[in-house]
């Protein structure tokens, strides 16, 4: 299942399954913008991950200034931030974290995200999930540890046959939606 954030206690509860995940990785925290929508996913109604999206226009100056040079006309951009999994969750809900993904995507009708990927997750995205994944800078040193300036081709996903991780979040196993 998952949840968009509506509440302090559940962005609180964003905020530490994020730390956790983060300071495990050695990445500094950062909080939500304005316009940013924040989502929990859970199992067995158990918070156990995080992902967040940040309209492209409303992306903060350092974002901005990473990627502003790679938009093209016929983009429609969504910044992702905050993918995160608490340890015991790991390997449950990184599959529907990234199938929302997709489907928040096609339902704002994205065609593309961009964000400051970890190295790991760098490649989970091109190598396990196929999502044409675009290192456009040098990697850098980001809040702690390096990340990639990455930009995601969602659209192609959407659009594409159907992939053998993906399910649209209605048909997600109980438990889990």
């Amino acid at each position: 299942m998952y949840r968009k954030v509506g509440t302090q206690q559940e962005l609180d509860i964003f905020y530490h399954i994020k730390k956790t995940s983060w300071d495990e990785k050695g990445f500094e925290m950062e909080y939500a913008e304005p316009h940013s929508e924040q989502f929990l996913f859970y199992i067995d109604e158990k918070p156990g991950g995080t992902f967040q999206f940040t309209p492209y226009a409303y992306s903060r100056p350092f974002i901005r200034n990473k990627f502003d040079n790679i938009v093209l006309d016929g983009m429609n951009l969504v910044e992702v931030d905050s993918f995160a999994v608490l340890p015991a969750y790991r390997g449950k809900l990184g599959r529907e974290i990234v199938s929302f993904l997709i489907h928040y995507a096609k339902e704002h009708q994205y065609t593309h995200a961009i964000g400051m990927a970890d190295p790991y997750v760098f490649e989970l995205f091109n190598q396990t999930y196929r999502i044409r994944t675009i290192q456009v800078q040098e990697a850098e040193w980001f809040k702690g540890a390096f990340a990639i300036p990455a930009l995601f081709h969602l659209q192609e996903v959407y659009e594409q046959a159907e992939h053998d991780w993906y399910s649209p979040p209605e048909e997600w196993k109980a438990g889990v939606f």
